[in-house]
């Protein structure tokens, strides 16, 4: 994970503001400030919301969590799966299910 004290200090730093301008912006007091940027604590959720909304971060980026690309052609797959299922009534469904189940069994047994 990157340091995200860095990361905030930097970017209090890129939008001009200091550590005081902060304070006043966010009711963050000082010494919960200047941990946070020095990686001595962390922000709860709420105070880290404030920061990401003050600094325009994203939390995906400074948390460094990635959205999977989906294959288009997986997707509609797993999309006329669902669909067929739900167009079954529930003895169906359970058969359906009960099917796949045993598909899935059989194709991923090792050899």
């Amino acid at each position: 994970m990157k340091n995200i004290g860095l990361i905030l200090k930097n970017a209090r730093e890129n939008k001009g503001y200091t550590q005081k301008q902060v304070m006043s912006l966010t009711n963050i007091n000082s010494k919960s400030l200047s941990g946070y940027e020095n990686n001595v604590a962390e922000p709860d959720l709420a105070t880290f919301s404030k920061l990401l909304e003050l600094y325009d971060l994203s939390a995906d980026d400074v948390l460094e969590i990635k959205t999977p690309i989906l294959d288009t052609h997986t997707f509609n797959n797993e999309s006329t799966l669902i669909s067929l299922y739900r167009s079954l009534d529930t003895t169906h469904q359970e058969d359906f299910l009960l099917i796949l189940q045993t598909l899935s069994k059989k194709y991923n047994e090792k050899p």
